[in-house]
């Protein structure tokens, strides 16, 4: 982890097919990403690294249930960015989708992905 300007909390905005898409992703300066989006019921879990000059990528697993709370598979979400300014950042990226036994469902990659830092509220 080389870029210490990714390392914090920031919002983020997923193009999914035209419609906008709002959530939130943490990260830490050991690699570590927390993202929760409005269209999932639990945070994804995953890591990250830089890859170059004001480049990285990432990745998150969440873990999906239905309304009973019942493990039905779960999401590998994978995201390559490219830092803009300190404070924003923009991307694209995908994910996998699987059953819970592991069995790989459907997936989609080019998903535009765009955020900015934020920080302690005043």
């Amino acid at each position: 982890m080389t870029d210490a300007r990714l390392v914090g909390t920031w919002t983020t905005e997923l193009d999914d097919g035209g419609k906008s898409v709002p959530g939130l992703v943490a990260f830490t300066a050991d690699g570590r990403v927390t993202s929760t989006q409005v269209n999932t019921k639990s945070i994804g879990l995953g890591n990250w690294e830089s890859t170059g000059d004001g480049t990285f990528s990432y990745n998150f697993h969440i873990l999906a249930v239905n309304d009973e709370g019942v493990h039905v598979g779960e999401a590998h979400v994978h995201v390559e960015g490219r830092l803009t300014a300190d404070d924003r950042w923009e991307g694209t990226g995908g994910a996998n989708f699987y059953d819970p036994r592991g069995q790989q469902l459907r997936g989609h990659d080019g998903a535009k992905v765009t955020a900015r830092k934020f920080g302690i509220d005043k």
